[in-house]
């Protein structure tokens, strides 16, 4: 029956909306195969997804909407916040209500949790026994924020409270509580002085099919035309301990940058010396590695245009799961735009150290009602003011992939040159979450500085760090 709703749905819908976006895909790194049609309305947003995870059919829908101004969700969606390390998602079907202020976030949900497939191109839940949570963020004038997060999720209790402090060179943070039923723990410090000079410490807990410790401290410095960094860590799963250090510097002469690094890990020591020049829209690297004696050679860059994107990029992660410590990993992405379709394919490293990958295509078509909404002067596709910006890590490099989620707005994505804008519906600012657990960058990141609104017309900017793979 659930089965039938869900075809009348993705029939009715395209009748009666200004503007529709399809999306479809594969994913080898979450198992699953699907699509998902989304419908912008004046008022409301609804999407239905449908598809395969695992060898099981999988579907969802979801209605999003403004009353009384209260952000409301009615249907499948991930009920996922994180805040300096603690992050919780849990696939759910019920209703979401948040209001956003300037200072204060709020999120409460109600209904039934389980299993879940979350992706760009399809989110759907399976129900499993009854759920209900919240999430509370507020800001004061002084840095401070604070966070508090519960949630039940059937049998498994989630109660977590953070406190973090930020000013001009200094970042403070840490949260404790249980998180679905573990004890949990983490920590932050960031110091940055001056702006070429930066140390941070971390202490993260993380929980997979088994307890995972982490622990980091790092930093580098900005001399001019050379910047050294180092940086120690550490890492316990189950029984095992893996511990690593790296340092090494680069020196970046024009539009030419050489880097030169150092990796011990599990008494094996990695060297790997780098060649980078950037020039008009391609980027071209070439690495000579070093490991045990032998010496291996690789090459790498990218081309970047509004129109495409490619990318061969190696980089060395640390894997604490599998006990592997450092490791020389390589990833592909491209993607095509072609007018309002966008064609994406990227490579991911799991935390097994396997390769996988994710695939997927959107576009955008006019509604039948497109065309009288425009006649009189209605917003579409969510409205006539956009909110733009970029997202780039701690390097000042682009990140793709990164979910930003405004007041009122669905969740959007940056793209291959970091860059991501929302449209919205007035001209007034907006509050900007960003989240980290629906990013579809590979990694895990940690926020350095987002501002809490934004406003139609200006361009914001959000800083990320990669943190250790898990």
């Amino acid at each position: 029956m659930l089965r039938v709703c869900l075809c009348v749905l993705l029939l009715g819908v395209p009748a009666s909306a200004q503007i529709l976006q399809l999306s479809a895909g594969r994913s080898s790194l979450l198992g699953g195969t699907g699509g998902e049609i989304t419908a912008f309305f004046p008022e409301s947003t609804l999407s239905a997804s449908a598809g395969f995870a695992n060898g099981h059919f999988v579907f969802g829908a979801s209605e999003t909407f403004k009353i009384h101004g209260l952000d409301v969700t009615a249907g499948d969606r991930v009920f996922s916040y994180s805040f300096d390390g603690a992050g919780l998602g849990v696939s759910t079907r019920g209703l979401f209500v948040q209001r956003n202020s300037r200072h204060t976030s709020l999120a409460v949900f109600v209904g039934s949790t389980g299993f879940g497939y979350a992706t760009p191109f399809m989110v759907t839940a399976k129900s499993q026994h009854g759920g209900a949570g919240f999430f509370l963020q507020h800001h004061f004038d002084n840095g401070l924020l604070l966070s508090s997060l519960a949630l039940i999720d059937g049998g498994k209790h989630t109660a977590v409270q953070g406190l973090s402090y930020r000013s001009h060179s200094l970042h403070l943070a840490g949260s404790g509580g249980l998180l679905q039923n573990q004890k949990y723990f983490s920590g932050e410090a960031d110091y940055q002085p001056f702006q070429n000079l930066n140390i941070s410490a971390n202490h993260n807990d993380f929980f997979l099919a088994d307890h995972l410790t982490t622990n980091s401290l790092s930093g580098f410095a900005g001399l001019g035309h050379i910047t050294p960094q180092a940086s120690l860590l550490g890492g316990q799963y189950r029984m095992l301990k893996t511990t690593g250090a790296s340092a090494g510097a680069s020196l970046r002469i024009g539009s030419i940058t050489v880097r030169s690094n150092f990796y011990e890990s599990n008494h094996r020591v990695l060297l790997v010396h780098a060649v980078q020049e950037h020039f008009h829209r391609w980027t071209v690297s070439g690495i000579v590695s070093q490991l045990q004696g032998q010496t291996s050679y690789a090459f790498g860059g990218g081309y970047h245009d509004n129109r495409i994107s490619l990318s061969l990029d190696h980089s060395v992660l640390f894997f604490p799961i599998s006990g592997k410590g450092f490791q020389q990993t390589t990833t592909v992405q491209v993607s095509l735009r072609l007018h309002d379709t966008a064609l994406n394919f990227q490579t991911n490293v799991d935390p097994m150290v396997h390769i996988q990958y994710t695939t997927y295509a959107s576009s955008y078509v006019q509604g039948p009602l497109a065309g009288a909404a425009m006649n009189s002067q209605s917003h579409s596709a969510g409205g006539k003011f956009v909110i733009g910006g970029a997202v780039v890590d701690e390097h000042g490099q682009p990140v793709e992939g990164a979910a930003i989620r405004l007041q009122g707005g669905a969740v959007v994505y940056s793209d291959s040159q970091g860059k991501f804008f929302a449209r919205m519906k007035h001209d007034k600012p907006a509050t900007l979450v960003v989240l980290l657990q629906e990013f579809a960058a590979p990694g895990r990141w940690a926020i350095t500085s987002c501002p809490v609104d934004a406003a139609p017309g200006t361009e914001v900017l959000i800083r990320l760090r990669r943190e250790i793979a898990p």
